[in-house]
């Protein structure tokens, strides 16, 4: 795995290189893309991703956690999961990723029979003084849910399920963030003390089921830091 912004300065570098070539030379390798995995299937059983035939994890990746940023080919790419130390596939299908750019893949569905890749684009602005936070509503049987931002005028409306807000940059905080049914405005989940730090880019995420028994899978709110 490779830090953010070592990623960043390698992936600007190859663009300007490229670029700079062009007038003599026709290059036809493909960019590189910066792609990070989250697992947000509510399933007890930690996964395995590959990408093109190649194992990334190094451990089994539980619900909720996530790989860091890793280098991959433009284009289609073949990507598959299984149950953690099996060859088994619980699903294979192509992504197609963009060189020169951050994306996020999600692992998503309720159960094995909807299981899916959700790909988002992590475009946000680097600043030193302010946060980058994005929502997401990544629970599959849940309405559409809105998150707020407890101290801050900017809120997160209304995304349905595998909805995304574009990131925003807000004032760094220790924030308490509250997740509320956009049609009802009952609260559906709360979290106190997020510690969402200057210069920091974060995904904030509805996170498991409504419809469960199981406290580890219920209706929740994740923050996963890029």
């Amino acid at each position: 795995m490779v830090k953010k912004s070592t990623l960043f300065t390698a992936l600007i570098a190859a663009a300007v290189f490229f670029n700079s070539c062009k007038k003599d030379i026709t290059d036809t390798r493909p960019a590189i893309a910066a792609v990070n995995v989250v697992n947000a299937y509510p399933d007890a059983n930690p996964l395995d991703f590959y990408m093109g035939g190649t194992k990334v994890n190094n451990t089994g990746l539980a619900f909720g956690q996530k790989i860091n940023y890793f280098e991959a080919y433009e284009g289609s790419r073949s990507v598959n999961i299984t149950a953690s130390g099996s060859l088994t596939s619980l699903l294979t299908k192509p992504v197609t990723l963009e060189g020169g750019l951050y994306q996020s893949l999600f692992i998503i569905g309720k159960t094995a029979a909807d299981l899916d890749f959700l790909l988002l684009k992590d475009v946000f602005v680097p600043t030193n003084d302010k946060v980058n936070i994005r929502f997401v509503n990544l629970s599959p049987d849940a309405a559409a849910l809105s998150l707020e931002v407890v101290g801050d005028t900017t809120s997160f409306n209304d995304k349905a399920y595998k909805e995304a807000t574009p990131f925003k940059a807000i004032a760094p905080a220790k924030a308490n963030l509250i997740l509320k049914d956009k049609t009802t405005n009952t609260v559906k989940a709360t979290v106190a003390d997020v510690v969402l730090d200057k210069g920091k880019i974060y995904t904030i995420w509805a996170k498991g089921l409504e419809t469960t028994t199981t406290d580890a899978h219920k209706l929740s709110i994740q923050v996963t830091e890029h």
